[in-house]
């Protein structure tokens, strides 16, 4: 069973995830967020950036959300969502963290767009815009995992950050702040 805070942190990803806000996680919000960095980043449609980002939100829909739909109508629900997180979970840690590691592999690339191997926040910024989310707390968010202050995340600690928010029951770990506050 999923612990309250394990909880709490699901939910948060799932609203953050769900892009049109009608509840569901679908493969048109990952869509859409691709088309969002691309118009935010000036990248035309079609050009080689735009397909590149685009490809990599379909894969990480493809990958990480497509098997959460259990009914098979193209839609993941929060239940369907928290059930498969569950059932990921009871694999074992040593599977969990397989593909936890790829997921937040493909979010980090996604997120430097520049390619130098690290995050500013004004590149985190760009990918909570993208998902229509506050700016404010794309600020509050990075502040809370830029522990040396030095104003970038590297892909190590990002990907540390990831682990620790899907498998980190404590309530003040950095990794929690990565999608934004949970409570």
């Amino acid at each position: 069973m999923l612990s309250e805070i394990m909880l709490k942190k699901l939910s948060r990803l799932f609203y953050f995830r769900d892009l049109d806000k009608d509840g569901y996680v679908e493969r048109s919000d990952w869509v859409q967020c691709a088309h969002n960095l691309a118009a935010i980043r000036g990248w035309a449609f079609g050009s080689a950036e735009y397909e590149a980002v685009l490809a990599r939100h379909t894969a990480m829909w493809n990958a990480f959300w497509l098997p959460a739909d259990m009914d098979q109508d193209g839609q993941v629900s929060l239940d369907e969502y928290l059930q498969l997180a569950e059932k990921q979970r009871k694999m074992g840690f040593k599977e969990e963290m397989k593909q936890i590691i790829k997921l937040f592999e493909a979010i980090f690339d996604t997120i430097d767009l520049d390619g130098d191997g690290e995050v500013s926040l004004a590149e985190y910024k760009l990918f909570f815009q993208a998902w229509s989310i506050e700016s404010s707390l794309a600020v509050e968010a990075f502040a809370g995992m830029d522990l040396n202050a030095d104003a970038r995340l590297s892909r190590e600690a990002f990907l540390q950050y990831g682990a620790n928010f899907y498998v980190n029951d404590e309530p003040n770990v950095a990794g929690n702040y990565i999608f934004g506050p949970y409570e």
